[in-house]
């Protein structure tokens, strides 16, 4: 009788021990596939890297062409002005009462919008009434 289990137990446990073996075999990749779909995320992901960078870059041309005589401008050292003149590549900015310095393009950091400071007063304003409450 225990012989005649073992042997059914053989004959069940032997297609279980093909099964397992054949999805080992079926795991082998193809090292070039593989590399294939490496390089592919690589260019893909250098691809939007550069991208975003024209879009900014174009971003801050278009920035820099917008400038006109009388824009607020904020240098790069932090140094808050108004545009007096535009010439091809340098600006000539006030930042005092007469107090003139020539700034290459490549110095202006952002221009200042008159609407942002009135948003920003809005902003407070509503803090201010929240805080009040």
């Amino acid at each position: 009788m225990f012989n005649a289990i073992l042997a059914t137990a053989a004959k069940a446990a032997a297609p279980a021990a093909q099964s397992a073996a054949a999805p080992a075999q079926q795991t082998q990749t193809n090292p070039m596939g593989m590399l294939l779909l490496m390089g592919g995320a690589f260019i893909l992901m250098f691809w939007m890297m550069s991208r975003s960078n024209k879009k900014q870059q174009q971003k801050r041309e278009e920035l820099l062409d917008s400038i006109t005589k009388g824009t607020e401008v904020m240098l790069a050292s932090g140094i808050y002005g108004t545009v007096s003149a535009v010439q091809d590549k340098i600006f000539t900015v006030e930042i005092a009462d007469r107090v003139f310095v020539k700034v290459n393009r490549a110095g202006i950091h952002d221009v200042i919008r008159p609407e942002e400071p009135a948003a920003e007063e809005k902003k407070e304003e509503k803090k201010e009434d929240k805080a009040d409450k």
